[in-house]
């Protein structure tokens, strides 16, 4: 196994197990100094780092300056000039003395990379089935979760499917959730009283983010549970985070057809596509 196959596995490995992580690569380099183009290594959220493009001062820059990529809102990559000098030299290009005295410089490219989404499902029961077969195949990691034994069951789902039996307050089992992933949620249990309740631990102060929040039931059902949100002091910008009636009009009618149209929401949403833009046909979608 050559060092680049070591070098890649444990990428995979470590992007597994904190969900994200920034990888930075020398693209460019002149004059003396202490790295070599193709160069890599691996910085974490936590400003620990694995492998090295050079040590020093040089490394410790560019740690610090991959910290802006785990910010939210902060860019997805980094390009930038590193100067092995004593002294700042002037230039229209982003780049940074490392007080070095090599006397080269080097363009270093630090990006974000993300695990596949977690998709949490709350109830267990047809459109749930459907919708955990279904986001499987498009790489999400899934849990379901239901109050009922037989609808939490392993053997129940396809094997790579998480299950737990939740509670009568379908309370959050955080320890379920894979650090550093962004998080879907679509609330499809088997009335609008256990949707109250798996829906009101995502609407809560202290409710872990989610990149996404379904709802399913009709127009009548959805305004219905909202009433009862607000009277309970819930905030309406937290009510509009609630995508409902879940997933887009295509006219669904089985479970695997509603599990299709909520699928196409998450993606919508993942990929930064409004909902008006994707209710277009596909030949009218903007790159």
């Amino acid at each position: 196994m050559n060092s680049d196959d070591v070098f890649f596995r444990e990428l995979v490995s470590h992007l597994d197990a904190r969900g994200r992580l920034a990888l930075a690569t020398v693209m460019e380099c002149r004059g003396s100094g202490p790295s070599r183009v193709g160069r890599r290594f691996l910085v974490f959220e936590d400003g620990s780092s694995s492998g090295t493009i050079g040590g020093g001062p040089f490394e410790a820059l560019v740690v610090a300056d991959a910290a802006a990529l785990f910010r939210d809102g902060g860019p997805a990559r980094i390009l930038k000039w590193y100067d092995f000098f004593e002294r700042e030299i002037l230039s229209d290009v982003p780049r940074e003395p490392t007080n070095m005295i090599c006397g080269g410089s080097a363009r270093v490219a630090v990006e974000l990379l993300r695990a596949a989404p977690a998709l949490l499902i709350l109830g267990g029961g047809h459109v749930g089935l459907a919708l955990a077969r279904i986001a499987g195949t498009m790489g999400y990691t899934v849990i379901v979760g239901d109050d009922r034994e037989a609808y939490s069951r392993p053997n129940r789902f396809p094997a790579t499917v998480a299950t737990f039996q939740a509670d009568r307050d379908y309370a959050i089992p955080r320890t379920l959730l894979p650090p550093g992933r962004e998080v879907f949620v679509a609330v499809v249990t088997r009335c609008w009283e256990t949707d109250l309740a798996a829906l009101r631990p995502w609407l809560a102060q202290d409710a872990p983010p989610a990149r996404y929040l379904g709802l399913i039931g009709s127009d009548r059902k959805v305004r219905g549970i909202h009433e009862r949100f607000r009277a309970e002091g819930i905030a309406e910008d937290r009510l509009a985070r609630v995508h409902g009636p879940i997933g887009l009009a295509i006219g669904a009618i089985t479970p695997e057809e509603i599990a299709v149209s909520i699928m196409a929401e998450m993606t919508a949403v993942r990929r930064g596509v409004s909902r008006e833009a994707a209710s277009r046909p596909l030949g009218m979608q903007t790159a």
